[in-house]
């Protein structure tokens, strides 16, 4: 069942060839579980990241969403906020897809000598704009 949300379209994302051109709240970061997390922070010397900071990708979905569009609530009544959460990931992920952006794993980021860390999720999000979700959705 498809929900009820609004589509942004495709961004125009130019595409991610290398690690060193992952862009925070843009790209997505999976690892050899099955997780999905966003780029939080990223610290770079000479045009190189050296360190990441990684928060999983529910807990972004969780605080970057605001109900205050009618047609998100009205398409959401009676389901499990998990729903929202799932369609907004799938679609984002579509988003990187029509994109052409290489979803990277941590291993890549270990591969290339980029330290990662992970964001505690027991504190509440940085006070940053979340520039990447978008609500591509399909019919299944």
């Amino acid at each position: 069942m498809t929900k009820k949300l609004p589509s942004h379209g495709n961004p125009d994302w130019p595409p991610n060839e290398d690690v060193n051109q992952v862009q925070g709240l843009i790209d997505i970061i999976t690892d050899n579980s099955g997780n999905y997390y966003t780029v939080y922070e990223i610290t770079t010397y000479e045009n190189k990241i050296e360190k990441v900071k990684l928060a999983h990708i529910m807990y972004d979905i969780a605080f970057a969403s605001t109900f205050a569009m009618r047609e998100i609530v009205d398409g959401y009544l009676d389901n499990h906020l998990g729903d929202f959460m799932l369609d907004v990931l799938n679609g984002h992920l579509r988003t990187l897809e029509i994109c052409n952006r290489k979803i990277f794993s941590v291993q890549d980021f270990h591969d290339n000598k980029i330290e990662v860390e992970y964001w505690d999720m027991t504190q509440p999000p940085p006070e940053i704009p979340q520039a990447g979700w978008s609500f591509i959705t399909e019919e299944t």
